[in-house]
């Protein structure tokens, strides 16, 4: 067996997947040869006849679960047939990324490398739990776990000798235009089978003109479609027109072959498949992430594009190479993170020195990712619905930022054709013998979801009992529900919040829910109910979880460590679901 080293990262939003990838190039400027791989994508074959050496990084999300590119992975580790001694060659070293705030801090990279472990795996390093809410945040847990893992690879591989910073390596992936074997390489880019294609029926805004948020009601149509309350739709977005025009304007010896068709040797897996037909205008506008902001990993590459040969080179080329090491963590914060600046608007602002070779693009761009809605419709075979908010806002120096999903989701009019997927959700609403009552938590654009179940126990003509707590601003701006049902039910039961609002009752869902704390309290400790809380990540999920523990506490008379304890056992039997992004 040769000795391998395979990374393998399992990312939700991208993060864990940027540490990967600064870790497979520091790695390769040591003169080794690592793989890199999302966790589902590498054939686990490999693990046992080509890997020695393994390092996996992974996001925990929601409520401890995996990110969706690691779940294949993990359902094979788990299997009971495997041989506790599977992989007793491998030495092992892990990096988890999480939020000390959640219950289930890290607990993704707990389950995998336990696992691991299990099936024989010996330690490399020693595991790392990265904290975004420390003070010194993820990079600082980075930089000492990547300090002690590079100390281990160094007795393992003795004669792994740097190279040298100033050169350039070869690209991963050759992009060219040459013509020949153009048969040959599209036949690798092929379509993902999960891929389906729609029409957009309707886009249409459902705030007021005066109302600072645009909120969409976006329908697609399609055929043979299969979703239940619950499942969410990838939809895979494209860059606009200017701004792929603006990126080749900056790199001129890229205009003259922008339209030609373009080879790429061993492309890398991406999701939904490449396009057909491809040119390098097309690789731009529907597989490179442009809009993003730049990332350590790209800033490593970078630097070496620009030309140092005159002062304001030289000047630029220090700069960009600052940015890419942990020296100074805030060079990079300040220009990037704070202002929000995007990729596009860095390679045009250095491009006077900046010649990037058109074969080191899929190197050097990330990639455009799906971006994930829950479904708003209930369930059909022809139609879908998203409740879309529109990103756009100002920045520190005032420059105005737009999301490249909904950005482009604005720009579709009826009859433009989309690209989407369907994922599967656990969002399990009823039990096998009974309908209990469902309490649903959903501020904002967190109605989706529950506006699927709603239509789809509605339509069933049951008498589920159906509790929604809704959160906006103004009754008059933003109520997302108004005219999601014209006429009343008598088992949907609808509490309005109005933060912004002074005659309303109630400001936010949690004093509504506490407000009503009798009633909740029998639903959930007599009636067996269930709990949806949907929404933004951050404050609202926390603060509703503490307010259902106050709920318990209250109505059954218990301390607040039992009522804790009780709030964690719904979660952990299913009846307590958390959705938020």
């Amino acid at each position: 067996m040769s000795d391998q080293i395979t990374i393998l990262y399992g990312s939700e939003t991208g993060n864990a997947e940027e540490y990967a990838r600064y870790l497979h190039y520091r790695l390769r400027r040591m003169n080794l040869k690592p793989t890199l791989s999302q966790l589902d994508e590498y054939p686990l074959k490999q693990l046992i006849t080509n890997t020695t050496h393994l390092i996996v990084i992974c996001s925990t999300t929601g409520q401890g679960e995996l990110p969706r590119n690691s779940k294949k992975f993990m359902k094979f580790i788990l299997k009971k047939k495997l041989p506790y001694d599977l992989f007793q060659h491998l030495r092992l070293t892990t990096l988890g990324l999480g939020d000390s705030s959640y219950t289930k801090f890290n607990y993704a990279i707990r389950k995998i490398h336990a696992r691991l472990v299990q099936l024989g795996c010996q330690e490399l390093s020693p595991r790392c739990e990265a904290d975004e809410m420390s003070a010194e945040g993820t990079d600082g847990y980075y930089q000492e776990w990547e300090n002690q893992l590079i100390e281990a690879l160094q007795k393992d591989f003795p004669k792994a000798t740097g190279i040298n910073e100033d050169l350039l390596l070869m690209p991963q992936y050759k992009v060219s235009t040459k013509a020949q074997s153009l048969e040959q390489d599209f036949a690798q880019l092929k379509v993902s089978p999960d891929l389906q294609a729609g029409t957009v029926v309707s886009n249409d805004r459902i705030t007021t003109p005066d109302h600072f948020q645009d909120v969409r009601d976006f329908r697609i149509k399609s055929t043979d479609l299969d979703y239940l309350p619950g499942d969410t739709v990838s939809l895979y977005p494209a860059n606009m027109d200017e701004d792929v025009e603006a990126l080749l304007q900056s790199q001129p010896t890229w205009l003259k072959i922008a339209d030609k068709p373009l080879t790429i040797s061993s492309p890398p897996k991406i999701e939904g498949g490449f396009i057909p037909n491809l040119t390098l205008r097309k690789l731009i506008k529907y597989h490179l992430d442009i809009i993003s902001i730049p990332r350590r990993s790209f800033f490593s590459l970078l630097w070496h594009f620009v030309d140092p040969s005159t002062e304001d080179g030289q000047r630029e080329q220090e700069k960009l190479q600052e940015f890419s090491n942990f020296e100074d963590p805030e060079l990079l914060y300040d220009y990037a993170n704070r202002p929000r600046r995007s990729i596009l608007e860095t390679v045009v602002e250095f491009e006077n020195n900046l010649t990037i070779p058109v074969n080191y693009v899929l190197d050097l761009f990330p990639l455009i990712k799906p971006r994930m809605f829950s479904i708003a419709s209930k369930p059909s075979s022809t139609e879908l619905e998203l409740v879309v908010a529109i990103v756009e806002y100002k920045t520190i120096i005032r420059r105005i930022r737009r999301g490249l999903c909904t950005r482009w989701i604005k720009s579709l009019k009826p009859g433009d054709l989309v690209r989407f997927s369907i994922q599967k959700s656990s969002f399990n609403y009823r039990n096998e013998n009974s309908a209990p009552p469902i309490i649903m938590v959903a501020p904002g654009t967190g109605v989706a979801p529950m506006k699927s179940l709603i239509g789809q126990v509605l339509s069933e003509q049951t008498n589920q009992e159906l509790y929604l707590f809704f959160g906006c601003r103004f009754k008059d701006k933003d109520h997302l529900i108004d005219t999601f049902w014209p006429e009343s039910y008598p088992n949907l039961h609808i509490f309005n919040c109005f933060s912004r609002d002074k005659d309303s009752k109630y400001k936010y869902v949690q004093d509504a829910l506490f407000d009503q704390y009798k009633l909740m309290g029998d639903l959930i400790l007599n009636e067996n109910a269930k709990i949806f809380v949907c929404g933004s990540s951050g404050k609202m999920p926390r603060e509703v979880k503490l307010t259902f523990a106050e709920i318990v506490k209250k109505y059954s008379n218990i301390s607040d460590e039992e009522a804790q304890r009780y709030i964690i056992s719904l979660e952990d039997n299913g009846r307590y679901k958390e959705d938020a992004w």
